[in-house]
């Protein structure tokens, strides 16, 4: 941090005050008349006369440097912000040109100022939607857990979500090891709805194997990975994670251990409810027509009563012949409806720029004000970083949302070698 000036910014004014001396350009000499106007020589210091208050000592760095330490950190210290503790300095009769710029610096690189200060929630970049040409093309892959114990243990559900239909697959689970989630593609997805182009998982193990990875590729199957610590780079999961869960509970009540038996419910109920984002339903939008369900049995409906097998076959051969149009309809909507969540989530927008080479406070969720110094690397196209660790050096991937900027620490923490 550049605190002083060099030369002195008290130079000129002391020359003025005692020997009388000026700068030969008459716009520096005006100046220096002007300001030494304010100041008087008490002995060997300079003093200011203060507008509101006592009379200033005017210091110079490295002074000032240790004026702010002892206010800033000191035992009276509660380490203020930077217009704060420039009032500070004044009220206790000290005085430079630039205290507020050097104070708001200051603050800007304390070490405990930066661990601990509020974690910013507001988002780091704008909104960038995903979308889904046709039907069970791509789909998103997330494990949920744990829950309440079933029987056999069932402890983990596997979910998928298709992003065109918003069709959901979903599976209890003892143990989420690769066998388990392979199993689950091949029997949930590909041999149901057909193999699809690409997934969006995590980067836990259970998807990033040797194994799954040799499955992805068998079946030419792209994979994608979010963004590491950031559940919201896989937000089609997480969002029909937070259905699946609130459907459960509510049905379940005090019973969480039958979970594993209301499931096929609670995906049937969402599989024929309409969503926002299509204005259809998944089942409608897969298969061209609505699912019969038990009110249409047991309170017959039109639909029932007056249909008849051919009638029946000639409707289902229509609703195919304008699934297209149906499917192109979905799209436009879906499209309206991510820019609005655009719109809404980019005004809230914060950007903060990691610069390459610069520490960063990464806050951990076991350890949230655990200070670690990073270096920033380039952002890759999922808006992942690689950061290193100081002072081990290892670089690891890691969100780019949440790390803060911050500066290197003056008086102690990590520094930059």
């Amino acid at each position: 941090m550049q605190i002083d000036e060099d030369p002195s910014w008290q130079d000129s004014i002391i020359d003025y005050l005692v020997n009388g001396n000026l700068p030969t350009d008459k716009s520096e000499a005006r100046k220096v008349q002007q300001k030494a106007a304010r100041y008087y020589m008490q002995g060997d210091k300079l003093i200011r006369r203060s507008y509101s208050g006592p009379h200033l000592t005017c210091i110079k760095y490295p002074q000032s440097l240790e004026v702010l330490c002892k206010i800033h950190d000191g035992e009276c210290g509660n380490h203020s912000g930077g217009r704060s503790l420039a009032q500070k300095a004044l009220n206790v009769g000290y005085f430079w040109p630039i205290m507020r710029h050097d104070s708001t610096e200051y603050v800007k690189r304390c070490d405990r100022c930066q661990r601990y200060k509020p974690v910013p929630n507001l988002p780091a970049k704008i909104y960038h939607p995903q979308n889904s040409p046709w039907p069970f093309m791509q789909w998103a892959i997330d494990l949920v857990g744990p829950m309440p114990t079933a029987p056999a243990k069932k402890e983990m559900m596997i979910v998928a979500t298709d992003y065109f239909t918003k069709w959901i697959e979903a599976e209890a689970l003892s143990s989420t090891k690769e066998d388990d989630v392979e199993r689950f593609i091949w029997r949930n997805i590909i041999c149901r709805l057909g193999c699809p182009q690409s997934l969006v998982t995590n980067n836990g193990s259970q998807f990033i194997g040797k194994q799954i990875t040799a499955f992805f590729k068998k079946y030419g199957i792209k994979q994608h990975l979010s963004t590491p610590r950031y559940p919201q780079g896989n937000g089609q999961a997480e969002a029909s994670n937070k259905i699946i869960l609130d459907c459960l509970k509510k049905r379940l009540e005090g019973a969480e251990g039958k979970w594993v038996d209301d499931l096929p419910g609670v995906l049937w109920a969402y599989r024929t409810t309409m969503r926002r984002s299509t204005g259809e339903t998944p089942f409608s939008l897969a298969y061209g027509t609505e699912a019969i369900i038990p009110p249409h049995i047991t309170v017959p409906s039109i639909r029932i009563e007056v249909g008849s097998i051919e009638q029946n076959s000639e409707q289902m051969r229509l609703n195919l012949d304008l699934l297209e149009g149906k499917r192109e309809k979905a799209i436009v909507r879906v499209a309206s409806y991510q820019q609005q969540l655009k719109s809404y989530y980019d005004k809230r927008a914060k950007i903060r720029h990691q610069k390459v080479e610069k520490l960063s406070l990464r806050y951990e969720k076991e350890k949230p004000c655990i200070y670690i110094g990073w270096t920033t690397r380039n952002p890759t196209p999922n808006n992942s970083q690689k950061h290193k660790l100081i002072p081990t050096g290892n670089p690891t991937p890691n969100n780019s949302q949440k790390p803060t900027p911050i500066g290197n620490p003056i008086c102690e923490g990590v520094q930059l070698t």
